[in-house]
């Protein structure tokens, strides 16, 4: 399988052409199985108990697995055969401030991102958040201008109807939250795979701070917004 290509391909299939332990990091975005205002692209069935070995088989020793995923089933069946087969490194609570609204209960603004790594001896590049430190003195003693990076992100805007990068995908992700995901958890050269690259952020992302990527996504409609999404990012690359 060649690399920094996407392929319009079944991802249940198309996996399995990917050899053993030849990936870095695996970030996705995957339908989350619940029902919102009848959107049929998020009431598929996915096969996560066949994925989590899948992501196992491709993922190097130091390799991690980032899956997105909805606050009202983080906790049940995707995340529950990931737990199996792998050590769970941290969860993620991006507040992406725009909520979506309910009648019983709180508008939720949340957004999970669990990490899942195959050993202890996985690749973590510190960083620090957008938010300038509000005290000084020992507040600067490190030399950083920014507070420390938490497992709570409310430092990085969701995307509106208006972004320059929105596009037509209702779930897509600011490249920013990508790209920083990407930092935290992978090196330049290294290989990421997207099974569920929907616009194509991650591979925009890789292109953007030099990883190599294999994307896949089923939905026609969304790979050919993806490939010329990427086609004019490699064109400013240039």
């Amino acid at each position: 399988m060649q690399q920094n290509e996407i392929y319009n391909e079944d991802c249940f299939k198309y996996i399995k052409e990917i050899d053993d332990c030849s990936v870095d990091l695996i970030l996705t975005d995957p339908p989350y199985q619940i029902e919102y205002r009848n959107l049929t692209w998020d009431g598929v069935n996915l096969d996560w108990k066949f994925l989590s070995k899948e992501f196992k088989r491709i993922l190097k020793e130091n390799g991690t697995a980032i899956v997105f995923q909805g606050w009202s089933n983080a906790c049940s069946l995707p995340p529950y055969f990931l737990f199996e087969l792998f050590k769970f490194s941290e969860w993620i609570i991006w507040d992406r401030i725009k909520g979506r609204g309910a009648t019983k209960k709180l508008v939720s603004t949340r957004e999970d991102i669990m990490v899942f790594t195959k050993t202890e001896n996985y690749t973590f590049n510190k960083e620090y958040s957008n938010i300038p430190k509000k005290t000084k003195g020992f507040g600067t003693k490190n030399g950083q201008p920014n507070r420390a990076l938490t497992n709570v992100w409310y430092d990085i805007p969701p995307l509106v109807p208006w972004s320059k990068e929105k596009v037509n995908h209702p779930t897509q992700k600011p490249l920013a939250l990508i790209e920083r995901l990407i930092r935290l958890y992978s090196n330049e050269g290294e290989t990421i795979l997207d099974p569920f690259v929907g616009s194509g952020t991650t591979g925009i992302a890789c292109i953007n701070m030099n990883r190599n990527f294999i994307l896949i996504e089923q939905e026609k409609e969304y790979c050919d917004i993806a490939k010329e999404r990427l086609s004019a990012t490699k064109e400013k690359a240039v």
